[in-house]
């Protein structure tokens, strides 16, 4: 059998070839097993490795999709940002502005570390000066991304970026006049439902819900039941969706949006498109997510069922496919919803 020889990479043209480093540089976001985790941007931090100028081409893809699901995940990225600083300074080859490319940017279920304890003079000298999140750092880059998404547990982040952002907005402009200092327009949030008040409470904070445009709900993160899941063929039928909205959403200070144009958020009925099985294990399930086109404008909003928004072209049902992890217990079954890949796959948009 005559061997097949290898095809001359090296006759193509300098464009041609730097389009296919790009193309293979583009994360996969889709999971093939949680029992052998895959980072997304291997490919394209090998292909970094190639030369100068492979680098420059396959950056802007890598940092299109940015997701930071834990601690350690913020501060690399925040070390990695403070390298570009110093590469910027020295005016070398490998600086990269990562502000104004990347699209969408997720933060995990990331808790707020306690504060560090004071440290004594005599051993300063042997502490680092520098923080682990440098919102100096971190702010520019984060709230340049049209998109982002976070867990309730992260919103700290969020606090810390838009109050180093606005410090700086303010003394050199006219915040009422000049934009503020972010593109966010599409704001994700994930998790259980926390106090809005460090947002709604600060001018930076509420100058930012007034600018958001659509606002997701990804909630819960996951559910229990005491019955197994089955596929509810009668679903579609408008019938069984007359119930009314989650109770959380009353709680959410809608007068602050003043330029919210959709909401969506997941329905709190679930369908499962196979029955449970007995042993943990991954399924994929189909999660119904409304999308409300005339979104609530103040406190004194009153929810209607479901169906009535469906019905009169108010909102739209669409059907989305999760990746979900099963627990099953002889008296609870439980199932947890990722989130992260449904989001960075597009599946909510």
């Amino acid at each position: 059998m005559q061997a097949t020889s290898p095809f001359p990479f090296g006759n193509l043209s300098t464009e041609l070839v730097l389009l296919i480093f790009a193309h293979a540089a583009r994360p996969t976001f889709v999971k093939t097993s949680d029992d052998v985790p895959k980072n997304p941007y291997a490919s394209a931090l090998s292909l970094c490795r190639v030369s100068k100028v492979v680098r420059r081409t396959v950056l802007p893809e890598l940092l299109r999709t940015i997701l930071l699901p834990e601690y350690n995940n913020v501060t690399a990225f925040v070390r990695a940002l403070r390298m570009q600083q110093i590469f910027s300074l020295q005016e070398n080859d490998l600086r990269f502005d990562y502000a104004g490319r990347i699209d969408r940017i997720w933060f995990g279920q990331i808790c707020e570390p306690p504060p560090q304890a004071p440290v004594h003079s005599s051993f300063a000298s042997s502490t680092t000066s520098e923080r682990d999140v440098d919102f100096s750092l971190l702010a520019p880059v984060v709230l340049s991304a049209p998109s982002l998404a976070l867990d309730f547990e992260s919103l700290w982040l969020l606090y810390g970026c838009l109050e180093s952002a606005w410090s700086s907005h303010v003394n050199t402009n006219d915040p009422v006049r000049v934009p503020p200092p972010w593109r966010i327009k599409n704001l994700t949030l994930v998790g259980e439902f926390n106090r809005w008040r460090p947002l709604t409470s600060t001018a930076e904070g509420s100058a930012f819900l007034a600018s958001i445009s659509r606002l997701s709900f990804l909630s819960p993160a996951r559910a229990q039941t005491h019955l197994l899941p089955t596929y509810d063929l009668c679903f579609d039928d408008l019938e069984y969706r007359k119930y009314p909205l989650p109770e959380w959403m009353t709680s959410v200070p809608w007068e602050s949006f003043k330029h919210l144009q959709t909401v969506s958020l997941v329905l709190p009925r679930i369908v499962l498109t196979v029955a449970a099985k007995t042993c943990l294990s991954e399924e994929n399930v189909d999660v119904e997510l409304l999308t409300l086109f005339d979104p609530p404008r103040s406190a004194y909003w009153e929810p209607k069922d479901i169906s009535a928004y469906i019905e009169s072209g108010e909102g739209r049902v669409v059907s989305i496919g999760v990746r979900t992890k099963l627990g099953y217990s002889p008296i609870q079954f439980t199932v947890f919803f990722d989130w992260e890949e449904a989001w960075t796959c597009g599946l909510l948009k």
